[in-house]
Order: structure tokens, then C-alpha cells, then sequence
């Protein structure tokens, strides 16, 4: 039986089996949902006639609807679009009996005002922390993934980042290559190395034969002249939580807009380099998760994402 938000009965048959519907909830209340997960059956059902593969599809992206793991957030921004993708993805990795991609952006070692050292990083430790959970619930819809996280140093040759950081080009890339060192030590220690490895973004677009400054060159112009309600909206949340992390205590208020350009714009250069291929799981700042897609549209793929919410200053 596929789940169903559009009635009574449906509504009756998923309180049985433990989701958090109290006994005053109705179809009318959740009818946002109910069309995300009618987007997430008909694109399964457009891949395979398998029914386990499209009945275990279906939970899974309710499940993200409706009962994630605390501190996850799943498909947050443009959730249609996402869950489409991340329907053929999961369906086709299904088929393939592959696990599904995720790849994961973490930031260097920062320490409080980017100042940089070469251990392993929040966003990755938080990463490892919560593997076993995201194992645990994919693994109950018969989903196996496999998780890439891509260290960051190409903001090593990032201008604003390295006055900040009060680094060079060189110590930059050479503590980064410390972390990844670092992090893939504690990847074998903690028994997840079946599960999680970790590459230099810069040598994964230069593996992927895409100019990383040219694409961010693009994304930032396309940035500052949006007129786009959505990107400027996105733009004034990034710099609200960045100020309420600390983050620009050391930065000019002149260079702040600047530097929120340059992060939204990794971000949807980041976005380019997975194209739909993977789902993302964004362990930073939450406001600047809408730019994995803000740019994308047309007949581009959309990238799933999933946020981990757990981020503390």
C-alpha cells in the first residue's frame, strides 16, 4: 500500500503505523504534502514498475516529509523540484543496486573569526556524528547511500576569506590538505570507511574538467544583478546569521555584501558541479542552502538537499 495524505482512510492507515498525526489532523491540513508526495509517486512510477522499489520510494520521501531525524531537514527550498530529482536518483540507484550519491561541501577548519588550523571541521565532525542516524533511516526503506565530502579549499584563493584569515594561498591549501588528512584518520577509526571518504573540491572540478573561478565568476555577476526576490531575500538571511554567528565580527561592514556574494555564489557554483547527480547534504549556514538551486531552472536539474540543522557557533 502506498501512503496517502488525500484521505480519511490514508490518514487512519499512517497513524497505525506511527506517524505523528494527532486524531484532530486532516487531509485539508497537509495538502502541500500530499502534492510533493504525488510529484514522488508518479516520478517513480515513471522509472520502474517494481512495486517494493516505488512503495519504498514513496515512505522514504514522507518519511523526509514527515518524520526526519531530528536536526534534518529534507527538500527545504524548492521541494517539488527536489523530490522529483531525488525520486529518480534513489529509483535508479535502486535498479542499479548502487547506493544513492550524497556529496557533502564542508568548509576548512575555521575557528572562530577564520582563524584556520588544520584539524577536522565542525561541519565535517558534525557529518560523521550523525552517519549512523541518516544510516539508520534510509536503511529502513532499503536505501543504501554512500556519502563524498568535498573540502572546500578553494577558498583558498579567495581575497576577502584570506585577509580575514590573515592566510596565504599556500598555508591555506597547505592546512587544508592537513584536514582532509585529518578527517579521513578519523573516517577509519570510527569504522565508516564503506560509508564516507573525503576529496579536495579543487581536484574534484578539475577531475570533472569544470573551471570553478570561471563558473563562480558567473554565479556572483548573475547574483549581484538579480532582481529576483528570492536571491535578494536569501542574500539579507545569509548576512543576518553570519552576524549572529560571530562570523563578520572581523569583516568591514563594507566588505559584508561582498562577502555574502562570494558564499552564495560557491554555493550555486557547487550546485553546477553536482547538476542532479547527487543529493546534497548541507551541514552550514542554512540561510545559504537556497543557492544550490536559486540559479537553476529552465530544464536544468534541480538538487536535492538535505540540511543538517545542527550547526552551533
Amino acid at each position: 500500500m502506498l501512503p496517502d495524505l488525500k484521505t480519511s482512510s490514508g490518514f487512519d492507515a499512517l497513524r497505525k503505523a506511527d506517524y505523528g498525526f494527532s486524531q484532530f489532523d486532516s487531509p485539508q491540513q497537509f495538502k502541500m504534502q500530499a502534492e510533493i508526495l504525488d510529484v514522488a509517486i508518479k516520478t517513480i512510477s515513471g522509472l520502474t514498475t517494481k512495486s517494493g522499489i516505488i512503495r519504498d520510494t514513496a515512505y522514504l520521501v514522507l518519511d523526509g516529509l514527515m518524520a526526519a531525524p531530528k536536526g534534518f531537514e529534507f527538500f527545504p527550498r524548492f521541494p517539488k523540484e527536489e523530490v522529483a530529482q531525488f525520486c529518480r536518483l534513489a529509483g535508479e540507484n535502486r535498479l542499479n543496486q548502487s547506493p544513492i550519491p550524497i556529496v557533502c561541501p564542508v568548509c576548512p577548519d575555521y575557528c572562530g573569526h577564520y582563524q584556520l588550523s588544520d584539524g577536522i571541521s565542525n561541519p565535517a565532525q558534525s557529518v560523521l556524528n550523525k552517519a549512523a542516524i541518516l544510516k539508520d533511516f534510509f536503511g529502513r526503506r532499503n536505501s543504501p547511500f554512500f556519502i563524498q565530502m568535498h573540502m572546500a579549499d578553494v577558498e583558498a584563493y579567495e581575497p576577502l576569506i584570506l585577509t580575514a584569515s590573515g592566510e596565504t594561498t599556500e598555508s591555506f591549501l597547505k592546512k587544508t590538505a592537513n584536514s582532509i588528512i585529518s578527517t579521513r584518520e578519523k573516517i577509519e577509526e570510527l569504522g565508516l570507511g564503506g560509508l564516507i571518504q573525503i576529496e579536495s573540491m579543487q581536484a574534484i572540478f578539475v577531475a570533472a574538467e569544470l573551471d570553478y573561478f570561471e563558473l563562480k565568476r558567473i554565479n556572483a555577476q548573475k547574483i549581484t544583478v538579480s532582481e529576483s526576490r528570492k536571491v535578494r531575500r536569501v542574500m539579507e538571511r545569509l548576512m543576518t546569521e553570519r552576524r549572529r554567528l560571530g562570523d563578520f565580527d572581523l569583516v568591514d561592514p563594507a566588505n559584508q555584501p561582498a562577502m555574502a556574494t562570494e558564499e552564495l555564489a560557491d554555493y550555486a557554483t557547487f550546485g553546477d558541479l553536482v547538476a542532479g547527480r547527487a543529493v546534497i547534504l548541507s551541514p552550514d549556514a542554512l540561510s545559504a542552502v537556497p543557492a544550490y538551486n536559486f540559479l537553476r531552472g529552465g530544464q536544468e536539474l534541480f538538487n536535492p538537499t538535505i540540511c543538517l540543522k545542527t550547526l552551533k557557533k
